[in-house]
């Protein structure tokens, strides 16, 4: 396991990653943060200002570090970006004069070079010539060897792991090559993590670190994926870290606490991150005619992978928008700069649906989940003339692929079925797809962007070519949630209203299915979408494939005989 963390470590070259692992340390040491680095404002050398007591003798100081990347060697003494005489410099000549807090003027002071590197033998000796010029001063530094056992000793603590959960992390590292790797070892160590949590206030402090401990781990899982240049892997690993931490501080009424929702936002974070570096590779395929088909050697598989990015793609989009709100009101200047990036993947969507045909002719039912992620970013945008449009090519797509080759989304989801009927055309000829929610909440979208030419369309398409279809929609219920965040909440949880008959009438159908929307949400009085959160249940539905609640589209359908807008 040393090995690992050292090979995590050593890695660490975006930023603010090395300075985000050395304050989870200090944390650990109890020691308080007084700031950490700040884009844009200049330190003097110092990049994290923390004051508590330093373990080695017990005397409480304040702490000065700067942090640098990689070796420190005799060139870097002086010059480059990562020159560290010039950091020393500023720090004592500049930053101790001018910028200690009144509260921390008598405390002694303690520099420290932090590094995920080794020491060259030549800067140690002029590190040491500087300390004995400023002897006022404490001097230490921390490199790569330093950090990893701080991290064993404080932030992973081997000994509590069982042979097991050591294993499976050993095993996680070695699968993330494998592109259809489950993370089921990774599951069973979040598990054996959580296992330790008591949630008692006399708790709090070991709570914390368990869940750092999970950040720590995420991260350090993240850092191989991208090793192994699958970012697709990683988001799926950041999907499952994100619903576990929401689980453990929302089933436990700790949402509110500011320590706890802070290690919950850190996983966003580094999920947010990880987004940014998954756009700049999918987005310019976007772009392309039958761009995602690249490695798909049948139809299924290729409308598999376009479904798969068009759904990440989506969900990046909204959450830049969820952070946007969050962001709304603290700092307008970031939530704009969400909002833009948001736009980027509703273009990255649109050219998916331009350059990939395939798309319109969906193979499984539950292909409905990335549908509905694309509908809402694009609403939220009001693009409801792109969503007609889509309506009307998936009404055409669905209609062909079902008269020429019997062809329709299967109800049950099923891969090895799709790949079957894809091969066996004798077998295709006779299947009865039975029931569907895609066709249902595709003639829904009709509703929320106040149709009635697309409605109709799709009133035709059921009476034409699915007369025998079951139109069903899925509801959860009061048990739905204890589910959600770790599987597949559907059919073992909510219920199903079948037989859904489309009315003749766009506005009859428009009008119960207001009524039913009124008088039938549970899901309204979730937490996460009581408090605005409403990302969190867009991210279970994309991973554990439960359908998307009814609640995020009919929220949006507009009551015109009531002049207003039953909206999220």
């Amino acid at each position: 396991m040393k090995l690992i963390f050292t090979d995590y470590i050593a890695s660490l070259k975006e930023e603010k990653e090395l300075d985000s692992l050395i304050e989870d340390i200090l944390r650990e040491y109890d020691f308080e943060i007084v700031f950490s680095p700040k884009k844009g404002v200049r330190q003097y050398g110092v990049d994290i200002y923390a004051v508590g007591t330093d373990w080695k003798d017990g005397i409480k100081k304040l702490f000065l570090i700067t942090v640098k990347q990689g070796n420190l060697d005799r060139k870097n003494w002086e010059n480059g970006p990562q020159a560290l005489q010039p950091s020393l410099q500023n720090i004592t000549t500049v930053f101790v004069r001018n910028n200690i807090l009144p509260a921390h003027k008598n405390l002694p002071i303690k520099i420290l070079v932090a590094h995920n590197g080794e020491n060259d033998s030549a800067i140690q000796q002029n590190f040491v010539g500087f300390a004995d010029l400023n002897p006022n001063y404490e001097f230490d530094i921390w490199q790569l060897e330093t950090l990893v056992s701080l991290v064993q000793e404080k932030l992973i603590n081997e000994n509590v792991f069982s042979d097991k959960a050591k294993r499976a992390l050993r095993k996680i590292v070695i699968n993330v090559s494998n592109p259809d790797y489950d993370f089921a070892d990774y599951i069973f160590l979040l598990a054996e993590i959580v296992n330790q949590i008591e949630f008692k206030k006399s708790s709090k402090k070991q709570n914390l670190k368990q869940l750092r401990k999970i950040n720590l781990i995420n991260t350090i899982v993240i850092s191989y994926c991208e090793y192994e240049n699958d970012l697709r892997l990683g988001l799926k690993l950041s999907e499952i870290t994100s619903l576990q931490m929401w689980k453990i501080i929302n089933e436990n009424g700790n949402v509110s606490d500011v320590d706890y929702f802070n290690e919950f936002f850190k996983t966003l974070i580094t999920r947010h991150d990880l987004l940014h570096k998954y756009l700049n590779k999918i987005l310019p395929i976007c772009y392309i005619k039958d761009g995602l088909s690249k490695h798909s050697h049948d139809s299924v598989t290729y409308s598999l992978a376009v479904y798969e990015h068009l759904g990440l793609i989506a969900l990046s989009g909204l959450e830049f928008l969820q952070f946007a709100e969050l962001y709304s009101t603290k700092s307008p200047e970031i939530a704009t700069m969400l909002i833009n990036y948001a736009k980027e993947c509703v273009n990255g969507i649109i050219g998916v649906f331009n350059n990939n045909v395939i798309v319109f002719s969906p193979r499984a039912d539950d292909q409905i989940i990335e549908i509905n992620l694309c509908f809402l970013l694009l609403f939220k945008f009001e693009k409801n003339d792109d969503i007609k449009t889509l309506l009307l090519e998936f009404n055409e797509g669905i209609a062909r692929a079902k008269m020429f080759s019997n062809v329709a989304p299967s109800f049950n989801n099923s891969i090895d079925e799709i790949y079957e009927l894809d091969i066996d055309i004798n077998k295709r000829k006779k299947h009865d797809y039975k029931s569907s929610c895609l066709l249902l909440i595709l003639t829904e979208w009709a509703l929320v962007i106040n149709d009635a030419e697309v409605y109709q369309n799709f009133f035709e398409l059921k009476n034409r070519l699915f007369k025998d279809i079951d139109l069903i929609l899925w509801f959860p219920d009061n048990e739905t949630e204890k589910n959600l965040y770790t599987e597949c909440a559907y059919p073992n949880t909510g219920y199903s209203l079948s037989n859904i008959e489309l009315l003749d009438s766009f506005e009859d159908f428009k009008q119960i299915t207001l009524t039913e929307y009124v008088n039938n949400c549970e899901e309204a009085n979730y937490y996460f979408i009581k408090e605005n959160l409403w990302i969190i249940g867009l991210i279970a539905s994309r991973h554990y494939r439960t359908y998307i609640f009814p609640y995020y589209w009919r929220s949006l359908i507009i009551n015109q005989s009531a002049s207003q807008s039953v909206r999220i």
